[in-house]
């Protein structure tokens, strides 16, 4: 159980983590339904328009539930009844970290802080946010504080231009002092928008709590016309397969999981998600490398003299040079509770009640979420998308409580 506050918060309309907001990216394929969700969650509509995004878009808001169901979900003291309402819903599949955390219950009896106000009595605190029981007309409700929130809208993810890892922002124009005949050329086309900044002026750098891949249920490709079908093709002429491996689900025998899909060619949406994964855990890897390298004081200026200096007198020596020690990138931890595990990822897939979604996108993504162990939902921007917050948000807890024990226990 994570600390207490000394203090209740005294006004329950302000969230308790105004220094430090939760931040989610979401990234995705075009016409994922990215923006959608994030000003659906945001302004309470959306704009069925398809505009493409061009950088990187953050929001800042305070998440406030408007359903019982999601202060329940989020209130660590009703762990039961939490565990009931995400049960009987078939298009969510909590990740491990949450399953575990509702069903061990293990807070039974709810600690009490007292607050300022006598009706009020607050229940726990975990520097998101605060949950609360009030007094009212002779009965009690339970509820918590809003949580300010950055949602962080990319641009749809190109895999021919995405860049992993950079260890500093690249929002800077280069005169010809600098290019010199190279500005002579063309620019090329180049991502700006890479998915970890070490340093710089970039939303994406490496205090990103959570990610959410988002996909649509609607197939991106169309059907073939009735002339291009002949009795000697099928459909299965246009469809390749492609295996999927994880690094956090093993079989009994000891070896890893793998799951075989079935997708278009053209499809640019599902398809993109493993891309993504790789992309994203390769990017965490340089992450954590450079930042732990810069503590041990081993990232330094390249261009500095003596760097280069002290790699000239090492390659005299047959000793290897700073370069070839620093190749081996890091491992990361797939254990939520160490604190090299990379933050969680949620798949979601939007457009689920849409005539033309298609159930095989919607299965797909469920049981690439149970090979990789995390969430899933499947949601449409037309009905409350809250829910995919309140998941997040709770993982994020059950994570720190992890983390936190462990540290305890050295």
């Amino acid at each position: 159980m994570m600390p207490l506050r000394k203090k209740a918060p005294s006004n329950l309309s302000i969230p308790v983590n105004t220094k430090d907001p939760v931040r989610l990216a979401f990234l995705g394929g075009p016409k994922s339904g990215k923006t959608a969700l994030i000003s659906k969650l945001t302004t309470g509509t959306y704009c069925d328009t398809y505009y493409p995004l061009r950088l990187t878009v953050p929001v800042l808001f305070n998440f406030a539930p408007s359903k019982t169901d999601l202060e329940i979900l989020l209130d660590e003291t009703l762990s039961a009844k939490a565990l009931k309402v995400v049960l009987k819903q078939t298009n969510v599949l909590v990740s491990p970290v949450v399953y575990n955390a509702l069903q061990q219950n293990y807070l039974k009896t709810a600690p009490t802080v007292a607050s300022d106000t006598e009706s009020v009595t607050i229940t726990g605190n975990n520097g998101y946010y605060a949950s609360y029981r009030r007094k009212s007309a002779g009965e009690k409700e339970s509820g918590v504080t809003p949580i300010m929130t950055e949602l962080i809208d990319t641009p749809a993810f190109n895999p021919s231009q995405i860049v992993p890892f950079l260890e500093a922002s690249l929002y800077v124009r280069l005169d010809r002092d600098v290019l010199h005949k190279l500005a002579d050329v063309p620019r090329q086309p180049v991502s700006t928008n890479p998915l970890i900044v070490a340093s710089g002026a970039s939303e994406m750098n490496g205090l990103v709590d959570g990610y959410f891949f988002v996909y649509n249920a609607i197939p991106t490709t169309e059907p073939p016309s009735y002339e291009e079908v002949s009795p000697s093709t099928s459909n299965e002429d246009s469809l390749y397969s492609t295996s999927v491996d994880s690094a956090e689900s093993y079989n009994k025998d000891g070896t890893l999981k793998s799951l075989t899909l079935h997708t278009n060619a053209n499809d640019k949406t599902f398809s993109l998600l493993p891309v993504m994964k790789d992309a994203l855990e390769e990017a965490w890897k340089e992450y954590y490398t450079y930042k732990t390298r810069w503590e041990l004081g081993e990232e330094r200026d390249v261009f500095s003299f003596k760097t280069a200096l002290k790699n000239m007198w090492n390659e005299r020596g047959n000793q290897p040079s700073m370069s070839e020690k620093n190749i081996q990138l890091m491992d990361t931890s797939i254990d939520p509770a160490s604190p090299l595990c990379p933050p969680p990822i949620w798949i979601v897939c939007t457009n689920l009640k849409s005539p033309l979604a298609s159930p095989k996108l919607m299965e797909d993504g469920k049981n690439l979420a149970k090979l990789w162990r995390c969430g899933f939902v499947a949601l449409d921007s037309n009905e409350d998308v809250e829910e995919v917050l309140a998941l997040m948000i709770r993982e994020l807890v059950e994570r720190r409580k992890l983390q936190k024990t462990r540290k305890r226990r050295g």
